[in-house]
């Protein structure tokens, strides 16, 4: 019987693999007649930690099987910096570690866990890592045109203009919902993935301009530590 019931299991499995394939490519469904929430801004050992605002919706991630709904959340309105880091950590494990306001990078998943951990403890605030359908929706809803899916000169730093560095945040213009860095300058953790692997997003200032897409992620390891890998709250 047990044979059987397992059976039943892989089978019916394969039967929502075989009518529920992956999606092809991303489709968000933000909720009708809704604005996006007021921005709002906290302020953590005299540093401002800005949130914008994302209004809820629905969204078909390209490579995932089943649509995900969001309430409104919050996102942060740049990468986390190393200047904010260094105020809840005492340290700055960064790379390119000329200027605070350059992304922090060179952390591994833990590492931006354990921040988040501490963050919290400070600011009586609950900040979380971001999800992989969390970046996405974002991304796609701060879309002006279909030409920001890719590359943008103007919002990004990727390999063809960043001399090889990392670079202050919002010194490039934000999306349509005032995003920094969301292609671009360093890639982001999220905790979506199957452990130890997860999906890192938005590509990096290392990335080629035709690589840095909005769809695009590599998948890494999660104690991976690159100079090129940051990440931001929600």
């Amino acid at each position: 019987i047990l044979g059987c019931i397992i059976a039943v299991i892989i089978n019916k499995d394969k039967l929502y693999d075989l009518y529920n394939p992956p999606f092809e490519e991303t489709a968000i469904f933000p909720y009708d007649g809704r604005e996006n929430p007021a921005d709002t801004t906290f302020t953590v050992n005299g540093i401002e930690i800005k949130m914008i605002g994302v209004k809820g919706g629905k969204i078909n991630c390209k490579g995932l099987r089943k649509t995900i709904e969001f309430d409104d959340f919050y996102i942060g309105e740049t990468e986390v910096t190393q200047e904010l880091w260094i105020s809840i950590m005492g340290n700055n494990p960064s790379v390119h570690n000329d200027n605070v306001l350059c992304p922090i990078e060179n952390v591994s998943l833990p590492d931006c866990a354990d921040f988040v951990h501490k963050l919290d403890s400070v600011s009586g605030i609950k900040f979380y890592l971001q999800s992989y359908p969390e970046w996405l929706y974002a991304a796609h809803l701060g879309i002006k045109d279909a030409n920001t899916l890719c590359y943008d000169e103007s919002l990004s730093w990727c390999k063809d203009n960043s001399d090889g560095i990392t670079h202050p945040v919002k010194q490039k213009k934000p999306n349509a919902l005032g995003i920094y860095d969301m292609i671009g300058n360093v890639s982001e953790w999220t905790t979506s993935g199957s452990d130890p692997l997860f999906f890192v997003m938005g590509g990096s200032y290392e990335t080629e301009k035709n690589n840095c897409k909005i769809d695009a992620y590599d998948i890494c390891h999660a104690s991976v530590k690159k100079g090129a890998i940051g990440f931001r709250l929600v």
